[in-house]
């Protein structure tokens, strides 16, 4: 499992070969949803201008 912060993900190998993700909500998601759309802009310029610090606060 990993724990992205915003969400956890479970990855699986498929008899096939196929990896899949299984991903659950973090218990916040709407007020996590409703902070990114507010800095969605700033901190895509942020990263275009070289600085490329996570903008993931939950993890």
């Amino acid at each position: 499992m990993i724990d992205h912060g915003f969400c956890v993900s479970l990855y699986v190998t498929d008899p096939n070969g196929l990896i899949l993700e299984f991903a659950v909500d973090h218990p916040d998601v709407e007020k996590i949803d409703a902070e990114q759309r507010t800095t969605a802009h700033t901190d895509l310029a942020r990263w275009l201008a070289g600085d490329h610090t996570s903008n993931n606060r939950w993890r």
